[in-house]
């Protein structure tokens, strides 16, 4: 089967054959790395203008000693917690789409943050507090399910619609749905000034909460799907959802795979604790510990709970916003798992052919694809 003749709209020029000499790739990445460094400069140079959070050393530190010393850096996995029952949840909106319809699903979250100093503060966001999920389906009990997972500050159901080709997986026979992070979309706080609260350098807490509310959540949302009628569930994250796919993976093995998108891997790697803008000086030590809680819960800290060759990383080898160096760590911390090294950096990406190859291939490889769907297909 041509795979590249038939997902021939996913394609973007390329050099000939799809190669090209050391000097065109090292120009490529360095291009690509460009863009990258034009989309950092705004939180950049927001950053100088953002007051300072309200707060004591005395006080944040606390905070961030609390994960220490119940011993969650040193074995993260005991951080996270996972629902006992299959939350109350209910369809929200019913409307045709193609052959299907189109389903918005809302549940209840249920999640406890484990650090009693931010609970009340971080429960006070009542919109957080049901969770949602954006659902493409055929009706049939029998279709498997690709789960998306979005980019930070990307919750929307039409930007993920366009970002993971929603409708070419559905017309191939997949049901498709969007899971919708904290804090994003519906879930957003009512302050627009709050609206990237998920990742917070000068908030380490929060942003562990937020982690583990994800995951919580997104265990939810298998759930709630299968007990509508999904089948097979298969993730696919992009950016911050390819390190919340990835980090899944090592938690649970309730889904049948992890695409993993130019992913975060280590949320320290552009906009760490070392940028963060705070009330007071910092030292050495103290930046060693926010970095050391900002950074237990990456995926480079866990190993997979599937096997190897049901995960894919596709990532560009010039991203400055999801750094590649950490990606090529966890390939082989993970024993090299299926992977495609792109040209480029996050946005700007030369040879992106090769991602939209690569990810129709795994999902036949996966057993989501059938001959007979893409024949169909493609006549």
């Amino acid at each position: 089967m041509n795979l590249k003749r038939l997902y021939a709209s996913d394609l973007t020029p390329d050099t000939e054959g799809g190669k090209s000499t050391h000097g065109e790739k090292g120009i490529q990445e360095f291009l690509g790395g460009i863009v990258d460094n034009l989309f950092l400069l705004v939180p950049r140079i927001l950053r100088h203008f953002k007051p300072p959070r309200d707060i004591s050393r005395s006080v944040y530190e606390s905070h961030i000693d609390f994960y220490i010393q119940k011993g969650f850096t040193q074995n993260p996995e005991s951080f996270f917690t996972f629902p006992n029952e299959i939350p109350a949840h209910k369809i929200l909106l019913r409307r045709p789409y193609l052959d299907g319809e189109y389903q918005l699903i809302s549940f209840s979250s249920g999640y406890e943050p484990q650090n009693p100093m931010l609970r009340e503060s971080y429960l006070a966001h009542r919109n957080n507090s049901t969770g949602y999920i954006v659902r493409w389906t055929h009706g049939r009990d029998d279709v498997k399910t690709v789960l998306c997972l979005h980019g930070y500050m990307l919750g929307n159901p039409r930007q993920a619609w366009r970002m993971f080709r929603i409708r070419k997986m559905f017309e191939l026979g997949l049901d498709v749905a969007l899971f919708i992070t904290p804090f994003h979309w519906k879930r957003a706080p009512v302050s627009k000034a709050q609206r990237g609260i998920y990742l917070q350098p000068d908030n380490v807490a929060m942003t562990c909460e937020c982690v583990g509310q994800t995951m919580y959540d997104l265990y939810s949302t298998c759930k709630v799907l299968r007990t509508l009628g999904a089948g097979s569930i298969g993730l696919i994250g992009a950016s911050l959802g390819g390190y919340l796919a990835g980090l899944f993976i090592c938690l649970q093995s309730i889904v049948d795979f992890a695409a993993m998108m130019v992913p975060v891997v280590n949320l320290s790697g552009t906009l760490g604790p070392d940028t963060a803008k705070l009330p007071f000086p910092i030292d050495a030590e103290f930046l060693k510990k926010t970095q050391k809680v900002y950074e237990f819960h990456s995926p480079l800290n866990f190993h997979p709970k599937i096997p190897k060759d049901r995960i894919l990383i596709i990532a560009s080898q010039g991203d400055r916003l999801c750094p590649f160096e950490f990606v090529r760590f966890l390939c082989e911390k993970w024993d090299w798992p299926e992977h495609q090294f792109l040209r480029g950096g996050h946005w700007l990406i030369f040879n992106n052919n090769l991602r939209g190859q690569n990810w129709y291939a795994f999902l036949q490889r996966m057993g989501y694809l059938t001959n007979k769907k893409i024949q169909v297909h493609n006549t």
